[in-house]
């Protein structure tokens, strides 16, 4: 575990030299990561391994610890043309080590640390490398969004420690079952900064504005990995206060089910690639969120699978994207149509990242969705029909993005070439997606 901190410093100081030669280094070197991450730990023990003081993973950390080196390899593959480039290495390096010790806290106060330092390389990578001058209020738009709930957040956090003398999970965990809290405040600043980082409908308008104004690598690491960071921090509450959760959980639950219809008609008349992407993302956030609500075995496991299978299809979508918006520089589904005659080698995967959107097999979502209905219909038989509309809903505006950007008549009759690193960034997004089903055994 420590050795893999120590590599991450180690990139920090690679900075140093010359730009070429170190990409290519930290480049082989990330994927070595991943190989060592792969073969060090036991994937058997599904319980907390590898202490070491105040860090620690169990299996839903250790997975999103694996993702987020493969997002963070991909996004060094995927940015060739960026000014500072220096400055954006180190804060790409600076953002993973901060989500990898999130990830990895046994601490309930060091987790909500490094949570928060995540956010400033986030917003600087919005608010340096962004596309628009309106990248500035994007970025306010998040970091207001955030402290809005941080605040209070800590508040809560200093109220727990002064109760608990201990911000240790095992701790914590063992004492809140033997307390008899049954106060709305304390559910709702423990759920509200996490609920915000979704984002939950009502909060969610931060996400659509910064994914428009993101330069490619923000908008992957904020689909990939920043969502999972609210969906991780409810999985360690909801564990802490399960009295609160079993007695507030179900109005939260209702706000989810009509909130995922509404978002799923607002992604039909949508006219921008990125905002439709991004809605799509809320709304798998919201199906995740219903499973976990549950406190069931089938719910926390469909939501955990639901968390990995997000993280490589929607960062994929973005992708393809920025494909298209660097060759007509524009985001628009007006000029974004007729690109299976211009670009034709594409094509196949948008079908395939859009099939996958809709969680058509062989992919990892099929399965987490599977679960994730499953758990939802064991907790209440009525939410059958809403889950019946979200699903035929989720594929309509799937495969209305792949025919309203593939098909249809265009006026430039140029033929765009594609670079073999845009295969491979595809590639490397598709076949983990889809072929950890062949050993879904190791996850759930």
């Amino acid at each position: 575990m420590m050795s893999m901190i120590f590599m991450m410093l180690f990139f920090i100081l690679m900075n140093l030299f010359n730009y070429y030669y170190k990409m290519k280094f930290i480049q082989n070197l990330m994927f070595f990561m991943i190989f060592l991450f792969l073969i060090k730990f036991n994937l058997n023990n599904f319980y907390w391994m590898n202490m070491y003081y105040f860090i620690s993973m169990d299996m839903y950390s250790y997975m999103l610890n694996l993702l987020i080196l493969m997002i963070l390899s991909l996004m060094f593959l995927s940015t060739n043309k960026i000014f500072n480039k220096n400055f954006f290495n180190l804060n790409l390096i600076l953002l993973m080590f901060f989500l990898f010790m999130s990830f990895s806290s046994m601490n309930y106060f060091y987790f909500y640390l490094f949570f928060e330092c995540s956010m400033i390389p986030t917003f600087l990578l919005i608010m340096c490398w962004g596309y628009q001058p309106e990248r500035i209020k994007a970025s306010l738009y998040m970091i207001m969004y955030m402290m809005f709930a941080s605040l209070p957040k800590l508040l809560m956090i200093f109220f727990l420690m002064k109760y608990f003398f201990s911000m240790n999970y095992l701790i914590m965990l063992n004492k809140y079952l033997m307390m008899n809290f049954n106060n709305f405040m304390i559910y709702l600043l423990m759920q509200l900064i996490y609920l915000i980082k979704l984002p939950i409908f009502y909060f969610h308008l931060w996400l659509p504005k910064a994914h428009v104004e993101a330069p490619i690598s923000g908008s992957m690491i904020l689909a990939s990995i920043m969502l999972k960071l609210g969906s991780y921090g409810i999985i360690r509450s909801n564990l802490m206060m399960l009295n609160l959760s079993n007695y507030y959980n179900k109005y939260l639950m209702i706000l989810m089910m009509f909130s995922s219809l509404i978002l799923s008609m607002i992604c039909l008349i949508q006219n921008d690639l990125k905002m439709l992407v991004a809605y799509s993302s809320i709304i798998h956030m919201s199906m995740m969120l219903m499973s976990l609500l549950t406190l069931s075995n089938l719910g926390y496991k469909g939501g955990y699978l639901m968390m990995l299978g997000h993280g490589l299809c929607s960062p994929g979508m973005f992708c393809l994207v920025n494909f298209n918006y660097l060759r007509l520089k524009s985001r628009s589904f007006l000029i974004n149509k007729g690109m299976i005659m211009m670009m034709p080698n594409m094509s196949m995967w948008w079908f395939f990242l859009c099939i996958s959107n809709m969680s058509a097999p062989p992919s990892i979502n099929l399965l987490s969705e599977m679960l994730m209905s499953i758990s939802l219909i064991k907790w209440n038989l009525l939410i059958m029909l809403n889950l019946m509309m979200i699903m035929f809903l989720s594929s309509i505006y799937s495969m209305y993005l792949y025919s309203k950007t593939q098909h249809g008549n265009f006026k430039n009759f140029k033929n765009y070439n594609n670079y073999m690193n845009e295969y491979i960034l595809i590639m490397l997004h598709w076949i983990p997606l889809n072929f950890l089903i062949m050993n879904s055994n190791m996850l759930i």
